[in-house]
């Protein structure tokens, strides 16, 4: 027996032509536990720890691996459904992919999984009964704050209608992530047009570009004109494109509330659509998006810089997987009075040394730059030699604003040892110590930074450079963090009296 204070995981797998369900439960430890004693006879699931919810529907699906060191226990649709009716939590998440026919006990299964779940993924969902049921629960007070739909199965324009009106009058669905195989038909585009307008909760919205292909220029105005919707995101199979004349337009509007914009696997595409619509563009760039991401998308790197450029205030950039070489043409976002970028996330597999190399000779002019993350594939760290390490130790040591820098595999500790400090006075309050800002930083304010630069906490840089650190396109994650560090304020102070560097 387990207390239930150690279950991280629920897994709930449909078998194929049973009517019995498979309870999986991961635990923290590794050993093997009787999940008995949790949740049997008592019809209610553990009242601590439970997270996530999985309901497949052909066994075959799962990993047999994944089982080796956790519990199972079959139960019907039925007993799951009051087990989750009787639990007082919520689930972080549940996920459904069903391919048998839909029992009523599924169906009910599936809207309480809707109110018992902060996020809701569907991967497949047959009959019209089940999207009415989806729609139900998409409608309750407490339903999901996220829905990921992504159906592989054709999807009918009364199945399209029923889906799309639960999103419009959800009153409490915040997050949409919308991909799936709809039937051609103009009427769907506009129906989900409608439903966006209607939505005024929605603060993030990805779709793909299958979506957009219904209408892309009448949904991307009414996600960024008539909603609320902050985060949006567009995703394909790195062939799918999307012209830029339509971006500019939907996006470089002075009302446009967005703060982060993505590109998942979508090129941009400098060929002119048509406009259905009078243009809408007022100023040539955006300024309120903040955040941008461009991942898996295979271009010539001046069309995936021509769409960074539309955005004038962008502090957080994440480019992976784009092929690039070159990273001069980022200069302008990192050097200059009108640089903005405090944060960049780069995958390194393309770029030549000799780029790695100019890029931190440049380092000490980027002022804005506060985190720069390197990653890369760890069988092309060997191709790079141990000259660029010099390179990069000096202009970190000689950088003021530069508070983090994660090499992946291309570091190891020594380079952790012989930036750790440097990094740590530049969080601390180094740039006070830059002429320019000493002359309008008076005196008496010296002890506010020094009292600051002792209080503050330090990001643990031997911690990253063990724990690989997950990384999210809406911006970067917390860093793991030490104790604070009176030796920072020795520095600071020995670097202003004395005006010794390290």
């Amino acid at each position: 027996c387990v207390s239930p204070s150690t279950v991280t995981a629920l897994k709930v797998v449909q078998l194929s032509g049973k009517k019995a369900t498979m309870i999986y439960v991961s635990f923290r430890n590794e050993d093997h536990c009787n999940l008995n004693h949790l949740v049997e006879g008592s019809n209610a699931l553990p009242d601590h720890g439970v997270s996530k919810m999985i309901v497949r529907g052909d066994i075959s699906d799962l990993h047999t691996n994944a089982f080796t060191r956790n519990a199972f226990m079959h139960l019907d649709c039925d007993t799951l459904t009051q087990m989750l009716k009787q639990s007082p939590n919520k689930l972080r998440c549940a996920y459904l992919e069903h391919r048998e026919n839909v029992s009523p006990e599924y169906l009910a299964l599936l809207i309480s999984l809707s109110n018992k779940a902060e996020t809701l993924q569907i991967q497949q969902l047959e009959g019209d009964a089940a999207y009415s049921c989806l729609m139900a629960g998409l409608l309750q007070s407490d339903g999901p704050r996220k829905l990921v739909f992504r159906c592989r199965d054709s999807i009918s324009l009364h199945q399209a209608h029923l889906l799309f009106k639960g999103i419009a009058f959800s009153p409490s669905l915040e997050t949409l992530l919308l991909s799936g195989e709809f039937e051609p038909c103009e009427d769907i585009g506009r129906t989900l047009v409608d439903s966006l307008g209607r939505n005024r909760r929605l603060k993030r919205l990805e779709l793909s570009m299958d979506i957009l292909d219904m209408d892309v220029e009448g949904i991307l105005r009414t996600a960024t004109l008539e909603t609320q919707v902050q985060s949006l995101g567009i995703f394909g199979s790195e062939v799918d494109d999307i012209p830029l004349n339509i971006l500019r337009d939907v996006l470089c509007r002075e009302d446009c509330p967005l703060e982060q914009f993505n590109l998942f696997g979508v090129a941009p595409s400098s060929r002119p659509v048509a406009m259905n619509g009078d243009e809408l563009n007022t100023t040539l760039v955006n300024s309120s998006v903040k955040g941008c991401s461009v991942i898996n998308t295979i271009v010539d790197c001046s069309r995936i810089m021509e769409t960074i450029g539309l955005f004038q205030s962008i502090e957080t950039l994440f480019l992976f997987d784009n092929g690039i070489s070159d990273l001069s043409p980022l200069d302008p976002l990192l050097i200059g009075s009108n640089a903005t970028l405090k944060s960049l996330v780069l995958s390194a597999d393309d770029v030549e040394e000799t780029d790695v190399i100019e890029f931190f000779r440049k380092l000490p002019e980027m002022k804005c730059l506060r985190h720069v993350f390197f990653w890369e594939d760890p069988d092309d760290a060997d191709n790079y030699s141990h000259s660029w390490k010099d390179v990069a130790v000096d202009a970190i040591r000689r950088s003021k604003s530069l508070e983090c820098f994660e090499g992946g595999h291309f570091v190891d500790e020594n380079f952790v040892d012989e930036t750790k400090v440097a990094l740590s006075l530049n969080r601390g309050g180094r740039r006070a110590l830059e002429v320019e800002s000493s002359s309008v930083l008076p005196a008496n304010l010296w002890p506010r930074v020094l009292e600051r630069a002792a209080n503050i906490v330090y990001c643990d840089y031997s911690t990253i450079y063990e724990e690989e650190e997950e990384l999210c396109c809406e911006g970067l994650k917390s860093l793991p963090v030490e104790s604070t560090r009176v030796d920072v304020v020795f520095w600071l102070l020995r670097e202003k009296m004395v005006g010794q560097c390290l």
